[in-house]
């Protein structure tokens, strides 16, 4: 049995005194600074919590930014607006890392003891939403250039379908047999001849289209080629075409019958 100590002074009830204080006060320090380490640990918990789920956010995100849809050039137009609402969603969400960026940094800023985690998982989550961020405006960008080559495509189509028709009526061998006849060609050619007028601003949109095409690097460069020989080949008929129309309209009424 431990043998108490009889108090038998004043200095020795103020030694005790003091002992009892001071081991009051080291038991306080240590309940204090369990406390904060539990404090610590409990944001740490939720930090980790609110960055793993943000990294499974980016992650089925990145899936939907990398796919390939704009390679089929069907409904590309709802494809772009169901696009431009993605991204909406992803500017709404950024608030997200901000939030996540300023408690991390705040809890190393304090010494936090798991302050090397923070620090590392920040900078992933960083590299992550880079990478979200350039997915997501690659992915608009090809979605847009695919657009501009179906548009291309259909006007491309219509041009030469009008070339091909006005090429086989100016390179017709036809000049009247009488005076009734020659006054009815020149009447169409004269209709031709404003037709050819009205139509040159369509084969220029066409060259513009292609060279732009071009110029942003478009994915499909084996079509964007075969293009711009088709874009040669509407110079070459359209010099051919006017040609032909100055010397029609240059001709001889003898020359016409």
């Amino acid at each position: 049995m431990k043998e108490v100590k009889i108090l038998e002074t004043a200095e020795d009830i103020q030694e005790r005194r003091d002992q009892v204080l001071r081991r009051y006060g080291d038991f306080k320090d240590s309940a204090r600074a369990k406390r904060e380490k539990l404090e610590d640990s409990r944001r740490f918990q939720y930090f980790r919590r609110d960055a793993d789920e943000l990294e499974s956010w980016i992650h089925e995100k990145l899936q939907t930014a990398s796919d390939e849809s704009y390679r089929d050039p069907t409904n590309l137009q709802a494809k772009i607006q169901k696009h431009q609402a993605f991204e909406a969603e992803v500017a709404a969400h950024s608030n997200a890392i901000v939030v996540l960026d300023n408690t991390g940094k705040e809890m190393v800023s304090q010494g936090h003891f798991q302050k090397v985690a923070i620090m590392e998982r920040l900078e992933e989550l960083h590299r992550l939403w880079e990478l979200l961020l350039r997915k997501l405006a690659e992915k608009g960008m090809r979605l847009q250039q695919a657009l501009s080559l179906v548009q291309f495509t259909r006007k491309n189509d219509e041009v030469m379908t009008w070339i091909r028709e006005k090429e086989a009526f100016v390179t017709a061998h036809e000049f009247g047999d009488d005076l009734e006849h020659v006054e009815v060609l020149q009447r169409k050619f004269e209709e031709f001849q404003k037709d050819m007028s009205s139509q040159e601003y369509r084969v220029g949109e066409v060259g513009e289209t292609a060279d732009k095409l071009i110029a942003d690097e478009h994915p499909e460069s084996e079509q964007v080629i075969f293009f711009t020989k088709k874009i040669s080949r509407f110079s070459f008929v359209c010099n051919n075409l006017l040609n032909l129309l100055h010397f029609r309209s240059r001709l001889p009424r003898g020359r016409r019958r």
